[in-house]
């Protein structure tokens, strides 16, 4: 009886939560905007190859030859980031989200399929993109900007399953890094894993930070700094299974963590993505209509009364 009451609860809420509100948009716009990132400062050319997108122009394979930078050819770079970038500002400014939530994803998915640089930020960006789809397509706004409106029961339950599957996934993403970190690196059980990594050639700290960072990675505090990493990663995971309004005081530790990535390691794009994944992972749907209404309050009471 137990499950089956929970279970109807569980159900109530897919179909009576409205999730289509600016929490979704500020996830979706954050994913945009490390994207922006990688294209205003990388040279296109020196992130795609001619021979390698001719192939992907000329193959059988349906997403393949619909690529977008394969389409317009590497002679077409230019274009190719000019026509990106306003796809991606585009996305930002939130307008008919039914329409750029297709585009978003068509060029994350052409980017991390053709170019021949990239991170973890790139195929995150393809997953969300795929995932919060259904959000953009049955969304009844013309921007995802505005206040929420009423949707049907049934697009409601889609758009609430969308969130659970992206939830799940990022689970997953915390849960599997810290099960390989501590089953395939001897050096994290140790605590000795980021004087190594922060001290590589490939992810080593810059200059301007390895002045604070030195002093840190020499000590007995590598342990603890290591092991943060560790329990960060853990505790992103695990807190899947609390309800949004107990996850939003955890995001504040998933953003100290992606800001120190960014930081120490460089992983700037990266990171901004992350940020916009814990929006849609941890935030309360109505977490942002509620603080623009108390921000009217306060502009009224400040002028008005």
């Amino acid at each position: 009886m137990c499950i089956f009451a929970y279970s109807k609860e569980f159900l109530k809420k897919l179909v009576f939560t409205n999730p289509y509100t600016k929490v979704y948009g500020l996830g979706r716009s954050l994913i945009a905007f490390s994207t922006i990132l990688v294209f205003l400062f990388n040279d296109f050319a020196l992130l795609f190859d001619r021979e390698a997108l001719s192939v992907l122009k000329e193959s059988e394979y349906f997403f393949s030859q619909f690529n977008f930078f394969a389409l317009l050819g590497y002679k077409n770079l230019l274009l190719s980031k000019i026509l990106s970038l306003t796809i991606l500002i585009t996305v930002i400014i939130g307008v008919v989200p039914q329409l750029t939530g297709l585009l978003h994803f068509w060029l994350t998915f052409s980017f991390y399929h053709s170019a021949i640089a990239l991170d973890g930020g790139d195929q995150i960006a393809v997953t969300i993109t795929f995932l919060i789809l259904p959000l953009t397509l049955f969304d009844n706004r013309l921007n995802h900007w505005y206040s929420k409106k009423k949707h049907l029961g049934l697009f409601n339950f889609i758009g609430n399953l969308s969130f659970l599957i992206i939830s799940l996934q990022v689970c997953f993403i915390y849960l599997n890094t810290a099960i390989v970190k501590l089953t395939t690196i001897d050096e994290w059980k140790e605590g000795t894993a980021l004087y190594y990594f922060l001290n590589s050639n490939y992810y080593g700290v810059n200059d301007f930070f390895k002045v604070i960072i030195d002093p840190i990675l020499n000590s007995k505090a590598v342990f603890f700094l290591t092991w943060f990493v560790i329990i960060s990663h853990l505790s992103l995971a695990f807190i899947f299974l609390l309800s949004r309004e107990r996850k939003k005081t955890f995001i504040w530790l998933g953003i100290l963590l992606h800001l120190l990535i960014a930081l120490l390691m460089g992983l700037y794009s990266f990171s901004i993505a992350m940020f916009g994944v814990l929006v849609l992972y941890m935030l309360p749907f109505d977490s942002l209509e509620n603080i623009l209404i108390l921000k009217k309050k306060s502009y009224e009471k400040k002028h008005f009364i």
